[in-house]
């Protein structure tokens, strides 16, 4: 529902032009704000032909790279350097 104010926007498991007909126009008027919109699915799919780069990943891919971009996450804002706000975040949500 916050589409409008991310900057960074990953669709992935679902093609928005079709499943989500009514919300599709935040994407675009994102992108007008500079929102910077990444697409990971296996085809060239409808909602892939907005986007700022489209990841072909094959099936199974998913899981290793949401791991991999969790390790990337931890390690630079937890491990390497303490930023309060992340801190803050873990604290309170998990």
């Amino acid at each position: 529902a916050d589409w409008f104010n991310s900057k960074f926007i990953v669709s992935m498991a679902s093609n928005l032009n079709m499943t989500r007909t009514p919300d599709v126009h935040f994407i675009a008027e994102a992108r007008t704000e500079g929102t910077k919109f990444v697409v990971l699915s296996p085809d060239f799919s409808q909602i892939a032909k907005y986007c700022d780069e489209w990841i072909p990943i094959q099936a199974g891919q998913d899981t290793a790279l949401w791991m991999a971009a969790n390790h990337v996450i931890l390690k630079e804002y937890y491990i390497d350097r303490q930023v309060p706000y992340f801190v803050d975040y873990l604290k309170r949500y998990t």
